[in-house]
């Protein structure tokens, strides 16, 4: 599959979410919105599973970093919703640094052929270039901002020299800001009316496509930035020792 093959199937694939959700709204929006809207009647059900239905959020967040068969903000959300913003966000934040701490141990246990079969020789070339002579700061920059791959950096990391403890902690960091915002809307979803919900469903799905769209700009532009702040933390820690 060519380079321009992937993004292309994948926009296809996200226009037919779009499409299928919007036949679900149609045929079932009413229903499905009475349904989500009372939280208490489906927080009462997931509660039935007992200590089931965190585990699950968090072993779904750590197999999104390892393997990424959703987007992590899904699960945020989700998690948002159910257990609101407090406990949303730990649970998003346990399964994502579960799964950080594995992509990095795996990749130094293993190394280079490990990391190239779960995410792709090309992609793990590119960032391998983008990240090389890179410090804390730059990898710490890389958790916080979106639009970028930050799983595939705890990858990068299992393969240096860096600490992986003290990785963990600024991948904390970094991230929770994100697993934060994600709770939040997500506990806020039960609020909206039945045309909020459909304006946010439909948002996501344009998003996504502008992302795929445009995603190689928007990825340049924040490793550009990214790159100054790192270069700007190294500045002023030397004039700091001089």
């Amino acid at each position: 599959m060519s380079r321009e093959g992937v993004p292309q199937g994948r926009v296809a694939g996200l226009v037919a979410a779009g499409l299928a959700l919007l036949l679900v709204g149609l045929l079932w929006g009413p229903d499905l919105y009475r349904l989500l809207a009372d939280r208490e009647a489906v927080q009462a059900w997931v509660a039935d599973f007992g200590p089931w239905g965190p585990l699950v959020s968090v072993l779904l967040n750590t197999a999104q970093v390892l393997l990424a068969p959703l987007p992590g903000q899904t699960v945020g959300l989700v998690n948002g919703y159910l257990y609101g913003v407090g406990l949303g966000t730990l649970y998003s934040l346990a399964g994502v640094m579960l799964g950080s701490a594995l992509a990095m141990g795996l990749a130094r246990l293993f190394g280079r052929p490990l990391v190239v079969r779960l995410v792709g020789g090309e992609q793990l070339t590119r960032w391998d270039r983008i990240a090389r002579r890179q410090g804390p700061a730059f990898f710490f920059l890389v958790f916080l901002f979106p639009f970028v791959p930050d799983d595939v950096i705890c990858f990068l990391i299992g393969l240096s020299p860096l600490s992986i403890p003290y990785m963990l902690l600024l991948a904390a960091v970094g991230r929770l800001p994100g697993l934060l915002v994600a709770s939040w809307v997500g506990a806020s979803a039960a609020e909206l009316p039945w045309w909020g919900w459909g304006l946010l469903a439909a948002g996501g799905v344009v998003l996504a496509l502008l992302f795929w769209r445009y995603r190689e700009r928007l990825e340049a532009g924040v490793v550009g930035l990214i790159r100054r702040g790192a270069s700007s933390v190294r500045r002023r820690r030397g004039s700091g020792t001089a």
